[in-house]
């Protein structure tokens, strides 16, 4: 892309020059850290350059625990606080996410005049941090609430009934930057560490995310629905193809990866993605995805449709409240009796 010498060569020559063994610097050991091995030059990682490779995970939540009690030397903290809880609560975080989650929920006591970092201003700011600061001023009518509401119950509802899914952490119809309401997942710690995701762990997630479009074609009818679902819809299509041309979830594509994926060609990859199977083969992937897309539509329908009064009872319980959480979402279906759909 572009041709000419760029950035990149200029950096691997000065660094072979460097270490290229004829200077008088034979007791130096030279260490480098990067977050894309992928693009290094092969000249790099010769025997006697950078040839021991160390990767750095991201902190489990033993490790996130530790790095929190680090970054809240100096602060102080409410009785309330439970380090053991938040570390559960981000799953993928690294040592600089955790630090700005501290700096966030100080930042937040301090605008309340609070003396004491609580529980709610670090959970707060983990809110702050996922999905950006709440609007509090924005004027919602009261039909779009009702709307938003029952969307972000169709995806809580539809969730917390596909069995082996994430569970429900907190449901909110305060809008958060672009998004008018939220449904927080408390994602499995082990699933994120190994990435391991199985056939039905990714059909319940397309289930979940069309839960909102259902709940609102179901209430307010097929003409009355929003532009809201355009990123769930995102999220359903990639899922869907992945599972098609690269996971090996299709009978009829069978176990082959097919199609290779783009990247920024200044960073040695391809302008974009290219096509490495027919136009026939294009139709059966298109046809595929389809029908694993109407699949989790029809699943989320029924268990909407099943379940229609926790649906109401839950989208009047935030259209009161605003805000739902784990515990309080679980008792409307204690009290409801509701089972796990079955397919």
């Amino acid at each position: 892309m572009g041709g000419g010498n760029d950035e990149r060569e200029q950096t691997i020559n000065q660094l072979l020059t460097e270490m290229d063994g004829f200077s008088g610097n034979s007791g130096v050991i030279v260490l480098a850290a990067t977050n894309r091995p992928d693009v290094l030059d092969s000249a790099l990682l010769r025997p006697g350059r950078f040839d021991r490779q160390v990767t750095v995970d991201r902190p489990d939540v033993a490790g996130r625990v530790r790095i929190l009690e680090v970054h809240s030397r100096g602060k102080a903290l409410a009785k309330d606080v439970d380090f053991d809880k938040v570390a559960r609560r981000t799953p993928g975080f690294t040592g600089a996410d955790l630090q700005n989650l501290m700096n966030e929920a100080a930042i937040l006591a301090a605008r309340r005049d609070l003396k004491e970092i609580s529980k709610d201003e670090i959970s707060d700011a983990l809110e702050r941090i996922i999905a950006g600061p709440e609007k509090k001023n924005a004027v919602v009518s009261e039909q779009k609430r009702k709307l938003v509401a029952y969307h972000e119950a169709g995806h809580a509802l539809v969730g917390a009934l596909m069995p082996e899914y994430d569970p429900v952490a907190k449901i909110s119809i305060i809008p958060r930057g672009q998004a008018g309401g939220l449904t927080f997942f408390a994602p499995s710690e082990e699933r994120l560490e190994s990435g391991l995701y199985s056939r039905s762990y990714l059909e319940n997630q397309m289930a979940v995310a069309l839960g909102g479009r259902v709940a609102e074609e179901v209430i307010f009818g097929q003409d009355n629905v929003t532009t809201g679902a355009s990123s769930d819809f995102m999220q359903v299509s990639r899922v869907a193809r992945q599972m098609v041309e690269r996971f090996g979830f299709s009978k009829k594509i069978g176990q082959v990866a097919i199609g290779s994926s783009g990247g920024n060609p200044f960073l040695g990859q391809q302008m974009s993605s290219q096509k490495d199977y027919s136009m026939a083969t294009a139709d059966i992937v298109d046809a595929e995805v389809r029908e694993l897309v109407e699949t989790a539509y029809s699943r989320a329908t029924q268990i909407i449709n099943t379940h229609i009064d926790i649906l109401h009872r839950l989208a009047n319980l935030l259209i009161e409240k605003e805000t739902v959480d784990g515990e309080e979402f679980m008792s409307l279906f204690i009290d409801g009796q509701a089972e796990l759909f079955v397919a």
